[in-house]
């Protein structure tokens, strides 16, 4: 199954808030992070999510619906 990112977030609670949102939609998810190098609460500059392919098109629509922000190309 081929991920494919597509969007950054400043922390991992950003990207977990809007994982549960793909979850209600029934798509599978990968939350991408460094913040384990830095412990609790760290600063990380290497958070991401991705979706299977086949998810992605639906995925990015809810989180742009959502956020209203454009996410990744």
């Amino acid at each position: 199954m081929d991920f494919i990112r597509i969007a950054n977030f400043n922390n991992k609670l950003q990207a977990e808030t809007t994982a549960h949102l793909l979850d209600e939609a029934a798509i599978p998810f990968t939350i991408h992070s460094d913040e384990s190098i830095f412990g609790e609460g760290g600063v990380s500059q290497y958070v991401f999510l991705s979706v299977p392919a086949e998810f992605e098109v639906k995925a990015r629509a809810i989180i742009q619906e959502v956020s209203g922000d454009e996410v990744l190309a």
